[in-house]
């Protein structure tokens, strides 16, 4: 299992869940990605994609007004 670290701070949607899908196609079933966002329809968007496709995803705040996602690869 890999973690891997995605970069979409100050990106709104729908360009942080077009680059998440683009990185999906590269990792293992089992890897990790892991965002980060101060954009609240970012995270949301997201994890509803994430759940309506069949992936394990936690969403934490970790600070006021940011969002911090971990996203498991759960098929290929």
């Amino acid at each position: 299992m890999g973690k891997f670290q995605l970069e979409i701070w100050g990106e709104m949607c729908p360009i942080p869940l077009i680059k998440a899908q683009r990185k999906l196609k590269t990792m293992k079933s089992g890897d990790i990605l892991v965002m980060e966002t101060e954009h609240s329809c970012t995270s949301q968007g997201i994890v509803v994609w994430a759940k309506n496709n069949r992936y394990q995803i936690e969403e934490t705040e970790v600070a006021n007004g940011i969002w911090h996602l971990e996203l498991t690869k759960t098929h290929d």
